[in-house]
């Protein structure tokens, strides 16, 4: 029995002793660490706002990582114990001009407006290429992935055609190039960015203390006021 909760965030170790069981990792992340680039918008789990990256060993003989996005607005905090939590600010920051390249293409082939959804769409493309591996994922592996985010601006064309830029088989992609000069110069981008395309990308490393670290039950003290 445990009487802590004991995780990585963004590569950093964290012992948390005074949690709430009824808070979310969401409301955790904003209020507690003050890391507000992970968004509060609908609170149900169907805007993508959240979206946040988790890692744990499901299998600690062979040493398998499993990685998936979650929606951090429905996930209890108490849940992550165990855990690696990845969140846009873990990836990079323009504070301290150190990008990731899944944010500075989205940056740079114009796939994002009022920016509000953004961190989520970060996130999800992150995560389905984390979750390839030694791999790149396909188109369709990608679209598939941005079915739980959604975009208020409806800026869906750009977001993917900037995420597609990652995938295996964009030299399968049927396009024609516009004569618009602008639409031009974005395009003559997205064609550089798709053909250097040919190993994964940089990744968040799965810390070794959590590979040995099995999680045990959860003892929350409470007191009653009357």
């Amino acid at each position: 029995m445990a009487y802590h909760l004991f995780f990585y965030l963004n590569g950093k170790e964290i012992v948390e002793r005074n949690v709430e069981p009824e808070w979310t990792l969401l409301w955790y992340l904003r209020n507690k660490l003050r890391l507000t680039g992970t968004k509060l918008g609908c609170g149900e789990g169907g805007c993508g706002a959240c979206t946040v990256l988790i890692s744990r060993c499901i299998d600690r003989d062979s040493g398998e990582i499993e990685h998936r996005t979650i929606n951090a607005c429905l996930a209890p905090v108490c849940s992550i114990d165990g855990c690696h939590i990845v969140t846009v600010e873990g990836l990079g920051s323009t504070n301290k001009a150190n990008l990731h390249v899944t944010q500075s293409r989205l940056a740079e082939l114009f796939a994002s407006q009022c920016g509000f959804c953004t961190p989520g769409m970060v996130m999800s493309l992150y995560g389905i290429v984390t979750s390839k591996n030694d791999s790149l994922p396909t188109m369709k592996d990608i679209e598939e992935s941005f079915d739980g985010n959604l975009c208020r601006c409806t800026g869906y064309r750009p977001i993917l055609d900037a995420a597609k830029t990652f995938a295996c088989d964009i030299q399968k992609l049927d396009y024609q190039k516009s004569s618009s000069p602008t639409t031009s110069t974005t395009f003559d981008k997205f064609l550089s960015y798709a053909h250097q395309n040919t190993s994964p990308i940089n990744q968040v490393e799965f810390p070794n203390k959590l590979r040995d670290y099995v999680p045990q039950s959860i003892h929350i003290k409470g007191i009653i006021l009357y």
